[in-house]
């Protein structure tokens, strides 16, 4: 059986405020960063290249996205231009409606799905979850569109669940070679401690698949609240108490197969994290001997926290019925192809082309024998 997990960041459009957001929080750092590079006295190609990338984070360079777009009804038709491009007639009877509306996603590049889909498939997981999808229709046509030339066969069955984020993010799921969805609990109406709003801004949902043998297997994909203010900090404790109750339910029914997979927000040693880890009874399959990081295909060892680890806020917890099943795990982190045919000749990086892509979180999977 071999299961994989990945914040996919959404898979073909994501909201502008993710883009803002990811600024702000990371800005002190990156201007850190920019300025150490910028102070060195010799700087090589991988460092030019950084200091292009900080540039555009940073609002120094030119940005790619643009927040209006005009909307033109041509032979019954409305068709896009971007603004700026020519002058156009005030609205009137002749014209028709010629005005600005603001777009509330972006389009991802090419090379990110790309990225995703070639790392996806050169695990080729029997089971697939997906955190941060913007919708069902999304998530069949990346199955049939990306996938699917890359796999010897499409996921036969995929589901979506909404969620309560407001920018489009909910939670997949894709399985094939003989498994099934049953069921599906959601976790979208749980309340925090004070019984006031919904505990899990993207839901918990909890799916119930089948085997080909038969068994019940359990799967929990989640995403906690980030961030290291106090207001972060409690309410990913509260999330993780609610996780530690839903797993403890699971076992009191008899449920040994589970799998708890996604973002927790934190370094495995966060207290917020303590009631949901500090248990034991749940492993991380980062610490199993069989354990292996690779980046594009190559080993690169075993992740540790002092290396600094890019996947230490996303987790594949296994129950102990499974962590001593498995025979191989480990994180695979994809990586955007160089375009041989950039400006003047030279290979420039997609994500220069595409300044909009954020870091692709790391793909975490397990093999395990069948179930």
């Amino acid at each position: 059986m071999k299961v994989a997990s990945m914040n996919i960041q959404n898979l073909f459009h994501r909201d502008i405020s993710c883009f803002r957001a990811d600024r702000a929080e990371n800005s002190p750092s990156r201007m850190e960063e920019f300025q150490e590079l910028l102070e060195r006295p010799t700087k090589d190609d991988r460092t030019l290249e950084r200091l292009r990338e900080l540039s555009f984070f940073l609002g120094f360079g030119p940005q790619g996205d643009r927040s209006y777009m005009c909307l033109r009804r041509i032979a019954g038709s409305l068709y896009v231009k971007a603004l700026g491009r020519e002058r156009q007639p005030k609205a009137s009877q002749r014209v028709g409606w010629n005005g600005w509306v603001a777009l509330r996603s972006l389009p991802l590049g090419e090379g990110s799905q790309r990225a995703k889909a070639e790392c996806i498939a050169q695990r080729g997981p029997d089971i697939l979850v997906l955190q941060e999808v913007e919708d069902r229709a999304a998530l069949s046509d990346f199955n049939s569109e990306c996938l699917a030339p890359r796999l010897d066969s499409a996921f036969e069955q995929w589901s979506f669940v909404e969620g309560n984020d407001s920018r489009g993010r909910g939670h997949g799921i894709m399985v094939r070679n003989g498994y099934g969805i049953k069921g599906m609990t959601p976790h979208a109406h749980d309340r925090d401690d004070m019984g006031q709003g919904e505990l899990f801004e993207m839901d918990s949902p909890e799916f119930t698949l089948t085997t080909p043998k038969g068994e019940e297997l359990t799967i929990i994909s989640t995403r906690f609240r980030e961030g290291l203010h106090p207001e972060g900090r409690n309410k990913r404790k509260a999330q993780a108490r609610m996780l530690r109750s839903i797993w403890d339910r699971l076992q009191a029914q008899g449920r040994k197969k589970v799998l708890i997979c996604g973002n927790l927000g934190e370094v495995a040693y966060g207290k917020s994290l303590a009631p949901l880890l500090a248990p034991m009874d749940l492993r991380d399959i980062a610490h199993h001997p069989y354990f292996f990081s690779e980046k594009g295909g190559s080993p690169q060892g075993r992740p540790t926290t002092a290396g600094g680890w890019v996947a230490k806020h996303d987790y594949l917890l296994a129950s102990p019925e499974l962590y001593r099943r498995i025979q191989k795990c480990g994180m695979t982190t994809p990586v955007e192809k160089t375009d041989p045919h950039g400006q003047g000749g030279s290979s420039a990086p997609s994500r220069e082309r595409d300044p909009l892509s954020l870091p692709i979180p790391p793909l975490l999977w397990v093999e395990t024998e069948d179930v």
